[in-house]
C-alpha cells in the first residue's frame, strides 16, 4: 500500500508517493490498465501503482516503449535498443546508424523514434530502414546545436526536447520529422512572465488532454498543449521526474530516489 496519499486539488485528483527503493525512470501502460516500468529493474504494477511482479535487469534501462507488437528498451549510453520478450528478456538487439549515444525513444502506432546526444533524430516505420536526421547539420546557424534529451510523439506530430551549447533547454516539433520549429517553453506564474530552464529529462503525450508534458531536474513538470501560449508549471516534491506514463484511468509519475506517484485520472 501507499505510505501517504496525496491530494492533488487543481485536477481533484489523489496521488501515493510508495516506499523508497531503486530507481525506476520509464515505462509504458499495459493492457490491463496497469503500468510496465523499468530502470534498476523491470516491474509490472497495477492501476494504483502497486507491485505486482520484478524482475532483475543486467543494465539499467534508460527508456521503454512498445511498437508493432514489440518492446524496445535503451540501456544508458548505447547505441543500440534491446528487443524484449513479453517476461522481460532481451531476445535480440538492434544497433542504429547514429553518431552520437541514444538518450531517449518513444513510439506512435508503427512509428519508432530516438534521439542522441550528438543532435540526430532517427525515426522507422514498420520493418523499414531507419532513417537519421542531423538536425545540428541542417539547422547550424539557425538553431543552436543540440543535445537531445528526450522525444515522444502523438497526435499527428512529434517532439523533441534537449539542451543547447550554454545549458539553455529547448524544444521543437515537427509534423513529419523532417521540418523543425521551435517550440518556447515559456509560461506564466502568479502573473509574471517565466521560462523553464530545468534539465530536461523526458517527454510524453497524453491524448486525452491533446498535450506534451516535458519532465525535468527539481521536479519540474511542463504542459505544452496545442496553444503555444497556454504552457503551465507544476512542481513535485523530488530532485527529478524521470516520466510520466498515461493509462486510461490513471497517470503514473517515476522520480528520483523512489519517488512513485499515482494520479487518477
Amino acid at each position: 500500500m501507499p505510505a501517504r496519499l496525496l491530494i492533488l486539488t487543481l485536477f481533484l485528483s489523489v496521488g501515493c508517493l510508495t516506499a523508497r527503493g531503486q530507481d525506476l525512470r520509464t515505462g509504458i501502460p499495459t493492457a490491463d490498465g496497469g503500468f510496465l516500468v523499468a530502470g534498476d529493474y523491470l516491474a509490472w504494477l497495477d492501476a494504483e501503482g502497486n507491485v505486482l511482479r520484478k524482475r532483475p535487469l543486467n543494465r539499467p534501462v534508460a527508456a521503454l516503449t512498445a511498437c508493432g507488437g514489440r518492446l524496445y528498451a535503451l540501456e544508458a549510453g548505447g547505441r543500440e535498443l534491446a528487443v524484449l520478450d513479453e517476461g522481460g528478456a532481451v531476445v535480440s538487439r538492434e544497433k542504429l546508424p547514429v553518431k552520437g549515444h541514444l538518450r531517449a525513444l518513444a513510439a506512435d502506432r508503427n512509428t519508432l523514434w530516438a534521439v542522441t546526444d550528438a543532435g540526430e533524430i532517427a525515426r522507422r516505420t514498420g520493418d523499414a530502414a531507419w532513417t537519421v536526421y542531423d538536425f545540428n547539420a541542417q539547422y547550424v546557424g539557425y538553431y543552436p546545436s543540440m543535445d537531445f534529451r528526450a522525444v515522444a510523439a502523438g497526435g499527428g506530430s512529434v517532439m523533441v526536447a534537449g539542451l543547447g551549447p550554454d545549458g539553455t533547454p529547448a524544444a521543437f516539433t515537427s509534423a513529419r520529422g523532417t521540418v523543425w520549429s521551435e517550440r518556447l517553453l515559456d509560461y506564466t506564474e502568479l502573473g509574471l512572465p517565466c521560462f523553464f530552464t530545468a534539465e530536461p529529462v523526458s517527454l510524453n503525450y497524453d491524448a486525452s488532454q491533446d498535450r506534451y508534458y516535458l519532465a525535468g531536474a527539481g521536479g519540474a513538470l511542463l504542459a505544452l498543449p496545442s496553444c503555444s501560449h497556454c504552457n503551465s508549471l507544476t512542481r513535485y516534491p523530488v530532485d527529478t521526474i524521470f516520466a510520466r506514463i498515461v493509462a486510461p484511468s490513471a497517470t503514473l509519475l517515476l522520480g528520483t530516489d523512489g519517488f512513485l506517484r499515482v494520479e487518477v485520472r
